[in-house]
């Protein structure tokens, strides 16, 4: 495919890192320095230049373009750069970064031809809401074709004798085991040891049992909040956990970010100006009674410090925003839940649409170490043959029940299938699933 990259920050550069190993990747940016690197680095094409200067387009002008990917940092460049786009050359499908959901409200994305909007900063907040419901894990995803849930949970229990065997069941299957620095698919056989990181496939409701009885230091509820950052993130994270009933509790140093956090939130959180160092918090504030803290920062440094401080104290979950992908092994390593920041939802978001079509819908997990590929199929007696594979492991979601894919299937009602597999099978999951 064609592809044009308007923006060459970091979002920019890792989309053009990946999508240039199969595509012709074209990247502008009016920052030249930015291009340079960029140009060492990657087989890309780079074109200094103003993303909202038709001008900039012009040697492009009549040419057919697959994909036009805006992802500068403002929402208006974005939204613009992707009209003028289409002004001067055929764009096929147009993806967008927002920071702002009025737009995720609002028709005007459609009105413009904007074929697919990612919101990273609500994907974060979403993320994070997941939590109320399911406290005692690290992350939760959802999916349109199925209500099964796919979560992480870290191994934290005093049992010894735990195998994939005693945890899967009809309605639950352990698709993939973090151990260390290391994402398998695990066999029936393995053994699970305290500290690893689970990723369970199946019912809510049995999950949750599940989760129960394999994590025991996590919070059985989480009532009480405290957020460590008032930028767009942190109030963004409020506002929508707020709206849950939770007591929150808004830590700032900058005073000018707590006056304006203090009139988006009013009565719905405490903002606390303070310095992040101030250790008298915890006892001050009452923040060692929290349920869960939440550094939200764009530093992923201090998200790191402010989830050891926290931890010392006596927190029973400490979650840290990464914004940058290379810090979440040490995240993942230190017992800190990590959720994904807005930069890297952006990627990861942008990544999952360009790897979806009609047929299959694609997701990353562990920190993009696995993906997911989910298909729905009807056709009525139609016969199906699994892919096996090390690295790949499939199953068929059909009446509230999960069956691995290891035998030839014959479809006689709608079925769901799940196709979980480590990032060096992508590609052959990927070409089966689709050729189903």
């Amino acid at each position: 495919m064609d592809i044009i990259i308007a923006g060459a920050g970091r979002v920019g550069f890792r989309l053009a890192k990946l999508l240039s190993i199969k595509h012709n990747v074209v990247i502008i940016d009016r920052n030249e320095e930015a291009l340079d690197k960029i140009q060492e680095s990657l087989d890309v094409l780079t074109m200094p230049g103003n993303v909202e200067d038709p001008k900039s387009y012009k040697s492009l002008q009549d040419k057919t373009i697959d994909i036009f990917i805006a992802v500068t940092d403002s929402d208006e460049t974005n939204l613009i750069s992707s009209i003028i786009a289409s002004e001067k050359i055929n764009v096929k499908r147009k993806i967008i970064r927002l920071k702002n959901d009025f737009f995720a409200r609002s028709s005007i994305a459609n009105k413009i031809g904007i074929t697919d909007a990612v919101f990273p900063y609500n994907l974060t907040a979403k993320s994070i809401l997941s939590l109320l419901e399911f406290p005692r894990a690290n992350n939760i995803k959802s999916f349109l074709q199925t209500s099964n849930k796919l979560i992480s949970i870290r191994v934290d229990n005093g049992e010894e004798d735990l195998s994939v065997f005693k945890i899967n069941s009809k309605k639950v299957k352990l698709i993939g085991i973090d151990s260390g620095k290391k994402f398998y698919i695990p066999t029936e056989d393995d053994k699970i040891k305290s500290g690893d990181m689970l990723y369970l496939f199946g019912e809510e409701d049995d999950i949750k049992q599940m989760c129960k009885r394999l994590n025991h230091t996590m919070p059985k509820n989480i009532k009480n909040i405290a957020i460590f950052g008032a930028d767009i993130l942190g109030i963004e994270i409020a506002q929508m956990l707020g709206e849950n009933g939770v007591r929150i509790k808004l830590i700032e140093k900058d005073l000018n970010k707590c006056k304006k956090a203090s009139e988006i939130l009013q009565s719905s959180a405490t903002i606390i100006n303070s310095k992040y160092g101030d250790f008298r918090l915890y006892d001050d504030e009452g923040l060692k009674n929290a349920d869960m803290i939440i550094a939200s920062t764009t530093n992923d440094e201090e998200n790191i410090i402010k989830c050891i401080e926290a931890k010392e104290h006596g927190v029973p979950k400490v979650i840290a925003i990464n914004n940058d992908i290379e810090h979440y092994n040490l995240m993942h390593s230190l017992g800190i839940v990590v959720v994904r920041g807005p930069k890297v939802n952006a990627y990861n978001s942008i990544m999952e649409i360009i790897g979806s079509n009609a047929v299959v819908n694609e997701k990353h997990f562990c920190g993009g170490s696995a993906l997911c590929f989910v298909r729905e199929m009807s056709n009525k007696d139609q016969v199906i043959k699994p892919l096996i594979s090390s690295g790949i492991v499939s199953y068929i979601v059909a009446k509230d029940e999960l069956t691995i894919f290891n035998d030839s299937y014959i479809i006689s009602n709608t079925i769901v299938v799940m196709a979980f597999c480590v990032r060096i099978k992508e590609e052959e999951a990927r070409i089966w699933i689709n050729k189903l």
